[in-house]
C-alpha cells in the first residue's frame, strides 16, 4: 500500500450521509407499502364478504324456486280440504 487513502474523509462522509437520506427514503417508501398492504387485505375482505351474500342469496333464491311449487300445491290442497269438510 502506498499510503494513499480511497476516500478523503468529506467524500466519506458525503457518501454516508447519501446513504442515510437513502435508507430513510426506503423505510417511508417500505411504510407506505406495508399500509397499502394492510388497505388491501381490507378490501379482499369486502369483496369476499359481497361475493359470500350473493352466493347466499343466490341459493335462497334458488331454494325458493325449487320448493316454492310444492308449498304452494300444499297450501291450495289444505284450503280444498278445509272447505270440502267445513262445508
Amino acid at each position: 500500500m502506498d499510503g494513499k487513502e480511497w476516500y478523503s474523509n468529506k467524500e466519506l462522509f458525503e457518501l454516508i450521509s447519501t446513504l442515510k437520506d437513502d435508507l430513510s427514503e426506503t423505510r417511508n417508501i417500505i411504510k407506505k407499502y406495508n399500509g397499502l398492504r394492510e388497505k388491501i387485505e381490507i378490501v379482499e375482505d369486502k369483496v369476499n364478504h359481497i361475493e359470500n351474500m350473493q352466493v347466499a342469496k343466490s341459493g335462497f333464491g334458488q331454494a325458493v324456486r325449487s320448493w316454492g311449487g310444492w308449498i304452494f300445491s300444499l297450501i291450495t290442497l289444505l284450503i280444498l280440504l278445509m272447505e270440502m269438510f267445513i262445508l
